[in-house]
């Protein structure tokens, strides 16, 4: 039998009660899992968001406040580059550095037996040139020669020195043959990318 209007009067006061806390929590229920979850998880995605900007935002501000330091990082690091570069010869220097390595030897007083560069190695950005040499000479004139190369602008390694062949010319002196690799190296100029010809790739 349907529940009328005019029949709530006769229900007790403590029935009524009781159907008004019912209802006002039927729709405390409905409006928390209609509309207050709902608000909670968006509000949860939001704080997410609001976090991971929040990071960017501080990363940001410490990338900004380092940037004077690491602009004169930048700067020093070229400068050591540039430095480095300057000790290694383009290819048209080789020929005039091998003649001043030759020349300190003959300053020096030895007597080459045997210069002869050998096969380039090319490295990332330099090139590395093998010198195989064979002097004649007391040590103490090899120990000049390997002084004076040692204070060239230009980079010299001297490698595999290998004495033979003692010959006593005095007291405490002997002539040796002496041989070694002198090393030098050389900046490979990097070439600029080629431009694209006009219309290549083009469908035909």
């Amino acid at each position: 039998m349907a529940l009328k209007l005019g029949d709530l009067s006769k229900v007790p006061p403590k029935q009524k009660a009781f159907l008004v806390v019912l209802v006002c929590l039927l729709m405390g229920a409905g409006y928390f899992y209609l509309y207050h979850r709902e608000m909670g998880a968006q509000k949860n995605d939001l704080q997410r968001k609001l976090n991971e900007l929040d990071g960017v935002i501080k990363m940001q501000s410490d990338i900004a406040k380092n940037l004077p330091s690491f602009k004169a990082e930048v700067r020093r690091l070229e400068e050591q580059l540039g430095l480095l570069l300057e000790q290694l010869p383009n290819s048209a220097e080789i020929p005039s550095l091998l003649k001043n390595v030759s020349d300190l030897g003959k300053e020096s007083g030895l007597e080459f037996l045997k210069f002869a560069p050998g096969a380039e190695m090319r490295k990332d950005f330099y090139a590395v040139i093998p010198v195989t040499i064979a002097v004649n000479g007391d040590f103490h004139s090899f120990l000049l020669f390997a002084d004076k190369v040692s204070h060239l602008p230009r980079i010299v390694n001297l490698s595999d020195v290998v004495f033979g062949n003692p010959k006593p010319i005095g007291e405490g002196q002997a002539m040796v043959n002496v041989a070694f690799t002198a090393t030098t190296y050389r900046f490979l100029e990097q070439k600029p990318p080629e431009a694209p010809e006009a219309g290549k790739g083009k469908a035909k």
